[in-house]
């Protein structure tokens, strides 16, 4: 029979399709990854994954694995976070599932406060694109998730509470031609890729209108994908600095890095762009004594003018 651990090793290269982003994942050797896996298959007589190319791909018995493996995973979560609830916040853990610019700007920060404050509690923090962040609060896998607060949309499962709204600006490396431009039009993005995390579809139609047309692909699973696909506030960076791709990101965490850095940010007058993030759990579940902690340390992180929120989580 398959292992926990074998369990979580596959579900991680689903995820990341790849043996060297999963092993740093899971916190393992690529070897020992690789091992683990062919030591399964071994053991079920079939191929778990195809090995393409530089990619991945689950098989027919993958895809098996991974299904049932899912619902392993949460009863095993479920039960870990009975113990947790039991625990207090003397042991145990926390889990936070972040999109990229709440990642940077607020669970890193809170989670290192709740560490200082509780030693004995294991903190993890997953930064993935805002469906993921929400998917994983639906599977088990995090305890709570900071995303856009569009993911709400469609989902009755959940609870969400506002967390704030933060004008964003886009940016460019600071030789780019675009910077040099007085006055920008929808036309002068044309050949400029952007780079950033996927989008959700509410959120790149309020902000991105005939930009995001211009700049953005459609992924069959209704996201915008754009062309320089990151998950992370630094690989977006680095992306734009060694090309001629556009950069998002919240005003806040763009001003600590754009002075000597080389980015540019474009103050574009048709356009304003905004994103409202959120707190998600699962509707109906009792929050463990550190999520509600964790809560607490984000809240205090927003400026006092913030507008406080219409609804807030059943802590």
């Amino acid at each position: 029979m398959p292992s926990l651990r074998q369990i979580q090793m596959v579900r991680a290269l689903a995820e990341h399709r790849h043996f060297t982003r999963a092993a740093n994942a899971l916190g393992v050797t690529q070897s020992a990854l690789t091992k683990s896996v062919q030591a399964l298959e071994d053991e079920l007589g079939v191929r778990l994954f195809d090995r393409g190319a530089g990619t991945l791909e689950p098989t027919m018995f993958g895809t098996i694995m991974l299904t049932h493996g899912r619902t392993i995973l949460r009863d095993v979560s479920e039960l870990v976070r009975e113990v947790d609830l039991a625990k207090g916040l003397e042991t145990g853990g926390i889990t936070v599932s972040a999109s990229v610019f709440p990642g940077e700007l607020w669970a890193p920060q809170a989670l290192g406060r709740l560490a200082v404050a509780h030693p004995k509690l294991k903190c993890v923090l997953r930064t993935v694109d805002s469906r993921q962040a929400v998917d994983d609060v639906l599977e088990g896998i995090s305890d709570i998730a900071i995303a856009d607060a569009t993911e709400a949309e469609g989902r009755d499962n959940l609870d969400s509470e506002i967390l704030a709204t933060t004008s964003m600006s886009l940016f460019c490396r600071s030789s780019h031609p675009l910077a040099r431009r007085s006055s920008i039009r929808p036309q002068d993005f044309v050949g400029y890729p952007f780079a950033g995390p996927p989008l959700s579809r509410a959120l790149a139609r309020r902000n991105l209108g005939t930009f995001g047309k211009i700049a953005l692909n459609v992924s069959p699973g209704e996201q915008l994908v754009p062309r320089i696909s990151v998950g992370s506030f630094s690989a977006m960076v680095q992306a734009v600095l060694h090309s001629d791709a556009l950069g998002w990101a919240p005003d806040s965490l763009l001003a600590s890095h754009v002075r000597g850095s080389g980015l540019t940010p474009l103050k574009i007058r048709e356009l304003t762009l905004s994103a409202t993030f959120a707190f998600f759990v699962r509707r109906h579940r009792t929050l463990s004594p550190a999520t509600v902690e964790f809560i607490k340390f984000v809240r205090a992180m927003q400026p006092p003018d913030a507008a406080a929120p219409t609804a807030r989580l059943p802590a």
